[in-house]
């Protein structure tokens, strides 16, 4: 998928993400569609209470962070109130970059309870009720006691989203070793300005969150700076044109 990596904070773009707010009616009518929706039409959209409304910029996902007075017993927790995707981006990818913008708008305050989303398993078409929170990380913890839904849960820890990165920039390094080992520079030159993004994106979600250094680190193998595969590459002709035509390669 092509988007922009390196977020756009003083614009409020989080990757795939615009933050918006409980009066965007571009969000009101996609969310009239989301079966959890009470009253259809109604301009309200968003619950009493803190609410962190995310959208694609065209409209075609959209997500609610909120946070309050709870009736469910779970104390210190965010929660996933609403997410729909008609965008046909990968909704577990969704999940990941919307939960990472909830953690920067909110993540002064980390919730002891994670993060969590309640899924109605009768009104969704997946065999799989809950994959694609599945898939971004969050785990089966139960069923509601009065509506019978699937609750999911996802700890918030200060390296969440780090590990993730880490794993890819560590993959990055394997596929240039590969890909000049098969001569494939044009490959090469692409996951090294990947893995670079990476770490870039890295680097900048610690300094987000306030977490010091994080625990993923330890597992990080320093990628090849550009130089360095210059310097591997250079007796082949070519290079420069191939580094001056490559677009970004941002991903989210």
């Amino acid at each position: 998928m092509q988007g922009q990596l390196m977020l756009d904070l003083t614009g409020g773009k989080y990757g795939p993400w615009i933050v918006t707010d409980k009066g965007d009616q571009t969000v009101r009518s996609l969310m009239d569609e989301h079966y959890s929706r009470q009253t259809v039409g109604h301009r309200q959209f968003c619950r009493p209470g803190h609410n962190l409304v995310l959208r694609t910029p065209d409209g075609s996902a959209a997500w609610i962070s909120w946070r309050g007075i709870r009736d469910d017993g779970i104390e210190d927790a965010w929660e996933c109130s609403a997410f729909r995707n008609t965008s046909g981006k990968v909704s577990s990818d969704l999940i990941h970059w919307a939960v990472y913008a909830t953690i920067c708008e909110w993540g002064h305050v980390f919730p002891a309870a994670g993060m969590i989303t309640y899924v109605d398993g009768k009104k969704v078409s997946s065999e799989v009720p809950g994959y694609c929170f599945i898939r971004a990380g969050f785990k089966k913890k139960g069923v509601s006691k009065h509506r019978k839904l699937l609750l999911f849960h996802l700890p918030i820890t200060k390296n969440y989203l780090a590990k993730r990165a880490i794993e890819t920039i560590n993959c990055c390094q394997t596929q240039i070793n590969l890909a000049l080992e098969s001569g494939e520079f044009y490959e090469a030159v692409w996951f090294q300005q990947y893995a670079q993004r990476r770490y870039e994106w890295v680097s900048h979600l610690q300094s987000m969150i306030h977490a010091g250094e994080m625990s993923a680190w330890k597992d990080y193998v320093p990628h090849m700076d550009l130089s360095e595969l210059e310097e591997l590459i250079s007796p082949y002709e070519g290079l420069g044109e191939v580094i001056e035509e490559m677009e970004p390669a941002w991903d989210y």
